[in-house]
């Protein structure tokens, strides 16, 4: 079976394979899976973050190096210091450990600008003024009309566990310092709490 090329005795058909997915501008091929007593070999057929795809189009003088650690980026898989500080330091990622994305300048390149502001997020004080404005509104909400309120507007980097600790972080801010010179505070316990404007 070596003979007639069944078999890749010398590892240069994946090889091949990397170099095919990556001329597709698609996801590499990886290992994700395996256990020590199987090996799975992943091929990916289509696209799983477009800006990835769109930024191979733009930048194929990129190093092969530099595509697998990209493409782990784009899986959302783990993906070493060393590496991260490189493609920081070539403008190619931003965000924070674990939820890295590509760049303003990448995505400004490859049009995707939209997907972008999605992944980064807006400043803090954005989300804290649509809280205050959604309780003057309504005069009192519950935790979960906030949590509904910022769900769809927080960073799509952000796993539904990060949105919920990015949602008490920022109630927990206007609680102690507020904003613009008013805070909020919480009224009763546990489901029946409700959140309301309270003076500085």
């Amino acid at each position: 079976m070596t003979e007639i090329g069944m078999i890749d005795k010398g590892g240069y058909g994946i090889r091949e394979m990397v170099a095919g997915q990556r001329k597709r501008y698609l996801p590499l091929p990886d290992y994700e899976g395996s256990t020590p007593t199987e090996t799975m070999f992943n091929i990916y057929g289509q696209a799983i973050d477009e800006n990835y795809s769109k930024l191979l189009m733009e930048r194929s003088d990129l190093p092969l190096e530099q595509v697998i650690w990209l493409d782990r980026v784009q899986k959302k898989e783990p993906v070493a210091a060393t590496h991260v500080a490189v493609l920081r330091k070539a403008g190619l990622i931003e965000g924070r450990k674990p939820n890295y994305f590509v760049s303003s300048h990448v995505a400004n390149v490859t049009g995707t600008r939209a997907e972008y502001t999605r992944n980064k997020g807006l400043d803090d004080q954005y989300y804290k003024k649509l809280i205050l404005q959604h309780i003057q509104n309504f005069k009192s909400v519950s935790g979960s009309d906030i949590r509904t309120l910022l769900r769809d507007k927080l960073p799509d980097s952000l796993s539904v566990a990060q949105k919920q600790v990015k949602i008490k972080n920022l109630l927990s801010a206007l609680r102690t310092h507020g904003l613009d010179g008013q805070k909020i505070a919480t009224h009763g316990t546990g489901k029946g709490a409700r959140w309301e404007i309270s003076k500085l």
